[in-house]
């Protein structure tokens, strides 16, 4: 049986575009450092990314109510990032990056529906011929509905 290796990437990248992308990349990393500089220390440990683009940046937080305090901050990081010559930017948005990207294990099941028993819709059907002809009509829907649902 003949393995062959896996190819680089830089084989498999022209070295021009791949210097490109390391220098975005380096770009993108001191950019959210210097970021985080400007912030007080329990708020840059809450500011997990931000993409810069179109004079536009977008910083993301981890909750909402760090996300509260982050647009605060944001015409300081603004300034910040000018005066350092990386970017000059007319607006500023903060998001939160839901922690359901972070997670590494797939979502937990959705728990399974809990529809009444026969029982109880006989025991509707009963209610709605005893009640008043508004409520009695509704809960004849409901009971249809309830019959109808697959199981």
């Amino acid at each position: 049986m003949n393995e062959t290796q896996p190819s680089r990437v830089s084989e498999l990248i022209p070295k021009k575009v791949l210097g490109a992308c390391l220098e975005r990349i380096e770009n993108h990393r001191n950019l959210l450092k210097t970021i985080k500089q400007t912030l007080p220390p329990p708020l840059a440990d809450r500011c997990l990314d931000c993409v810069a683009g179109n004079d536009i940046l977008v910083l993301y937080a981890e909750s909402g109510a760090w996300t509260a305090q982050l647009r605060f901050y944001l015409p300081k990081i603004i300034e910040t990032l000018a005066s350092s010559g990386q970017g000059r930017f007319r607006q500023g948005k903060v998001k939160t990056l839901h922690m359901a990207l972070e997670a590494s294990c797939a979502a937990p099941p959705r728990p399974a529906h809990n529809w009444p028993v026969p029982q109880t819709i006989a025991a509707l059907e009963a209610a709605a011929q005893t009640s008043d002809s508004e409520i009695g009509a509704a809960l004849l829907r409901l009971c249809g509905t309830l019959r109808r649902v697959p199981r």
